[in-house]
């Protein structure tokens, strides 16, 4: 019997990856009955992090309490391994900018603090080991909150704990109490980014227009920042601003780094290494079916469905791509046997968004009757 891998990212804004997966089963499954359908939801540690690990089977699903990033109760849910006393968690779930609308953007008050929240209850049950997938971030708060809520009292010049978001971190003035069963659970950040924490290419001037920050504010989130580095370093030894990564999901990363000691991967690798993506392949794979809201100049540079075409590479698998936007040509991707777009007529975003699982439909077909003889 034959075996098709469908192991997509998210359209973001239109379609999960579990919806991509469950749409392309159900049109092999409809054409082609007598093809076995894998199902691998994928993320780079964004969008689609836990699901993709839970969906898989291979974490146990858990919902809890929180807070969004303007303070709002909501519930999260993360990935548990009781087994291995891992708990894989999306700081996006408590933090993303999807909870709030556009109207609300406001990264001065925007806090982490409701990822903490998620991080403290995946403890509370054992963990020894938090995976936490970073990306999508509402906040610029270089992760203070959710420190926070872990107990790290992070206070003002009047030994007062700091406020929510930036407007809290602009008066920080001491580091104070690390709790000490924090420095015995491994930290393990799934990030794709190398962003820094500071200047042209860090956390506030790359990621911060989309969450709120203008010109005229762009200093006080860059100066928080700043003054955030340096008293981790006076309170850890450990030097943050020249760390690759540091930056990911509005400085989250460099506060974990700093004060945890956490450690970057690449989203790609944890994943496929939690979710046995290699013995998947192992097992025979005749095609692999993947895909990303856009395609293009960047896909070639580490994006998730260039790694995942790599992999199928090393296993001599061929591999389709299908994407929302496609802005690269086949001949610059020779990875994949070929690249489609969903999107075949003129259009605004708002159709495309509402039309995409049609198109994924009729695309998917119209490609896989190229290629299943």
């Amino acid at each position: 019997m034959r075996r098709i891998l469908i192991a997509p990212d998210s359209f973001k804004g239109s379609l999960t990856a579990v919806e991509f997966c469950r749409i392309g089963a159900q049109v092999i499954k409809h054409h082609w009955p007598d093809i076995e359908v894998i199902e691998r939801p994928l993320s780079d540690g964004g969008e689609g992090f836990v699901a993709a690990i839970t969906e898989s089977g291979q974490a146990e699903r858990r919902v809890v309490d929180s807070l969004d990033p303007l303070a709002r109760p909501i519930q999260a849910t993360f990935g548990w391994q009781a087994d291995r006393q891992t708990a894989m968690i999306e700081m996006a779930q408590a933090s993303g900018l999807p909870l709030i609308s556009k109207q609300e953007r406001d990264p001065m008050q925007a806090s982490t603090y409701g990822t903490g929240l998620v991080i403290k209850a995946a403890l509370e049950l054992g963990a020894r080991t938090i995976i936490l997938g970073l990306g999508g971030s509402a906040t610029n708060d270089g992760g203070a909150g959710a420190l926070q809520a872990l107990g790290i009292e992070l206070s003002d010049d009047k030994d007062q704990p700091i406020k929510p978001g930036v407007q809290g971190l602009l008066k920080l003035d001491k580091i104070g109490h690390i709790p000490a069963h924090l420095s015995n659970i491994k930290w393990h950040l799934a990030c794709d980014v190398t962003n820094p924490l500071l200047g042209e290419q860090g956390a506030t001037t790359v990621y911060g227009p989309q969450k709120g920050v203008t010109p005229q504010t762009h200093a006080e989130f860059e100066q928080a920042l700043t003054k955030f580095a340096e008293l981790i370093e006076q309170r850890t030894g450990h030097n943050i601003t020249t760390r690759p990564g540091a930056g990911a999901a509005g400085g989250m990363a460099g506060g974990f780094m700093g004060i945890l000691n956490a450690q970057t991967f690449s989203g790609f690798d944890l994943l496929a290494e939690t979710i046995g993506l290699h013995q998947t392949f192992e097992q025979g794979v005749d095609l692999v079916i993947t895909g990303e809201g856009r395609m293009d100049a960047q896909t070639r540079h580490g994006k998730l469905p260039m790694k995942l075409a790599e992999m199928a590479q090393r296993y001599d698998v061929p591999i389709l791509g299908l994407c929302g936007q496609l802005d690269i040509s086949a001949e610059q991707m020779p990875e994949f046997i070929a690249l489609f777009s969903l999107i075949h007529r003129l259009t605004d975003e708002a159709d495309a968004m509402n039309h995409t699982e049609h198109w994924l439909k009729s695309t998917l077909y119209s490609a896989l009757k190229l290629y299943l003889h």
